[in-house]
C-alpha cells in the first residue's frame, strides 16, 4: 500500500481501539446502545470481496453488536469459531449447524502479537466426521484439537501451517463477546460507494483485543494490560 493507506489504516486502528476502550469493551460488557460512526479512510479498487451486508452506493456505518464465538488457544496462536455472515455473527447464540460458520485460524509471529490469519468453513458434520484422530501421540500436557477445529487443524492448514501453530494449549470455550466490523472500500466517478474487504474486531476470552485486517489477511494482537491502561 502507500504512504497515504498506511496512515489511514494506522489512524483507523487507533480510532478503533480508543473507541473499545472507551465503551469498556470485554467478554462481559454491555452491548453499545447507540451507532458509533467514525471516518473510514477509503482507498483505490483492489481485488477480494467485501464482507456481506455492504451494499454499492451507500456508505456502510460500522457493525458493533455481541457475538457468540469459541475460541482455543495453541502454542502459537489461536482458533476462533464464528458466524459465516454478519447476520449470523451477530448472533448470541448458534445452533453451530455444518457450514453456518467459519473457523480463523491466528498464527502468530515470533513477536507474539501479530501474524497471519486463515479462514475456514466449518463443514464439520458429527454423524459423518469423527471427532478426533484417535491414531496421534498428543505430547504431555497438550490438547488435540476436536471436532471442527481438528478438521481444520488436521485437513485443511498444511504441515507447515500446522507446525507453526502447534497443538492446543486448553480446551475450548464458548462465549458471547464484542465484536465490530469496518467495511473498507472507495468511491468511484459517480460518486458511489464500492465496497471491499474491511477490518474485524474481536474481544477475546482474556480481554485481548484481535484486528484482523482482510485485505492483508493478516492481524494484530493488543493485550488486555495494554488497552485497559496496565490495570
Amino acid at each position: 500500500m502507500g504512504k497515504f493507506m498506511t496512515l489511514g489504516r494506522t489512524l483507523l486502528f487507533a480510532v478503533l481501539l480508543i473507541t473499545l476502550v472507551s465503551c469498556g469493551a470485554g467478554g462481559s460488557a454491555q452491548p453499545t446502545q447507540t451507532p458509533v460512526y467514525i471516518v473510514v479512510p477509503v482507498d483505490t479498487p483492489q481485488g477480494g470481496s467485501a464482507e456481506e451486508g455492504s451494499e454499492a452506493g451507500a456508505y456502510p456505518t460500522p457493525t458493533t453488536c455481541r457475538a457468540e464465538v469459541v475460541e482455543q488457544t495453541y502454542q502459537n496462536g489461536r482458533m476462533f469459531w464464528v458466524g459465516g455472515t454478519l447476520e449470523e455473527r451477530c448472533k448470541t447464540e448458534h445452533d453451530f449447524a455444518p457450514g453456518s460458520g467459519k473457523i480463523w485460524v491466528l498464527i502468530l509471529d515470533k513477536n507474539g502479537y501479530e501474524g497471519d490469519w486463515l479462514s475456514f468453513e466449518d463443514d464439520w458434520d458429527e454423524e459423518s466426521d469423527p471427532p478426533y484422530d484417535i491414531t496421534l501421540d498428543v505430547p504431555e500436557g497438550l490438547i488435540q484439537p476436536a471436532r471442527g477445529f481438528g478438521k481444520v487443524w488436521r485437513e485443511k492448514l498444511t504441515d507447515e501451517q500446522r507446525d507453526a501453530l502447534g497443538w492446543a494449549t486448553q480446551d475450548e470455550y464458548k462465549y458471547v463477546t464484542d465484536y465490530r466490523y469496518e467495511s473498507g472500500g472507495f468511491v468511484d466517478a459517480q460518486g458511489e460507494f464500492v465496497a471491499r474487504p474491511g477490518l474485524h474486531v474481536l474481544v477475546t476470552l482474556g480481554g485481548d483485543r484481535v484486528f484482523l485486517d482482510e485485505p492483508s489477511q493478516t492481524f494484530d494482537l493488543v493485550p488486555a494490560d495494554s488497552s485497559s491502561g496496565g490495570e
